[in-house]
């Protein structure tokens, strides 16, 4: 039955899988001038997501954590906060309980609450956790705005990557040549080296280490499990933001979405529920 739906109409193109991968393609292709249909199996659109009401009264994102990795520029170009998108700041960002122990580790905003909190394991540890979010924080600024460009093309003639190149030299020079080694060390060395390098206590080292792993089917002794760790400072630096859903776009008992998106309904996912 859906493909007799589908068949009804014409479109540029269509993409299977309504996640928030799809339905960000989807979105800058209608707003491109182009028919899209976005095909989902579920009864909801936003795949990691999405946030539903697993217990009773209380709602959960079932896969995505935060909004670390969604650029500011996708939220501006798509308008997303007129549609309902909003933030709940994560503070604090991180509690580890000890186990057969009543002491934890609670992490949060404030820098010297935090070195208070880790200065009860390690005192070395909290003078050091300032230096080392500074040292990643200069490393993430010298590379998030690469993150909204487009990357470099080794197949073109080396005279249409100059320009290319020359914005690259400019975005990361602040990193200077005094963190190379360090960068270098960050992108290849396992996690369990760089925690080691500036950490003592394992209740630290287990907190910020878990950033080298987590998504991945990896140990933290893996050699480039130490790169994800900048990922965490950009959540930071993104004040830690949790998402909250806006409108809901398909009705919840459809046991398949159909998604027709066209330029004049942008403004408005316009859905049918197929069965």
């Amino acid at each position: 039955m859906l493909r007799n739906s589908v068949r009804k109409f014409s479109y540029d193109a269509i993409i299977v899988g309504g996640g928030h991968n799809g339905l960000t393609a989807a979105a800058y292709l209608a707003k491109a001038g182009k028919k899209v249909c976005v095909l989902e199996r579920r009864h909801v659109i936003g795949g990691a997501a999405v946030t539903e009401e697993i217990i009773p009264g209380y709602r959960f994102s079932r896969a995505s954590y935060l909004l670390s990795l969604l650029r500011p520029l996708v939220i501006q170009e798509l308008d997303l906060k007129k549609f309902g998108l909003r933030y709940h700041i994560r503070n604090p960002s991180s509690f580890t309980p000890i186990r057969s122990s009543s002491d934890s580790l609670l992490l949060g905003l404030n820098m010297s609450e935090n070195q208070k909190e880790i200065a009860k394991f390690s005192k070395r540890d909290a003078e050091n956790f300032p230096k080392y979010e500074h040292f990643i924080s200069t490393i993430v600024k010298a590379f998030e705005p690469l993150m909204d460009n487009e990357p470099l093309d080794f197949e073109r003639s080396l005279n249409k990557r100059l320009a290319q190149l020359y914005l690259l030299y400019n975005t990361v020079k602040p990193l200077g040549i005094a963190n190379i080694a360090d960068f270098y060390e960050l992108m290849t060395a396992p996690i369990s080296k760089v925690m080691n390098k500036w950490f003592d206590s394992d209740v630290l080292k287990a907190t910020l280490g878990t950033d080298g792993v987590i998504g991945l089917a990896a140990s933290p002794y893996d050699a480039g499990t130490g790169s994800p760790s900048p990922r965490r400072l950009l959540r930071k630096n993104k004040s830690n933001q949790t998402h909250q859903p806006g409108p809901r776009y398909c009705k919840p008992y459809a046991p398949r979405t159909f998604l027709s998106i066209s330029k004049d309904s942008f403004s408005g996912f316009s859905t049918s529920n197929v069965y």
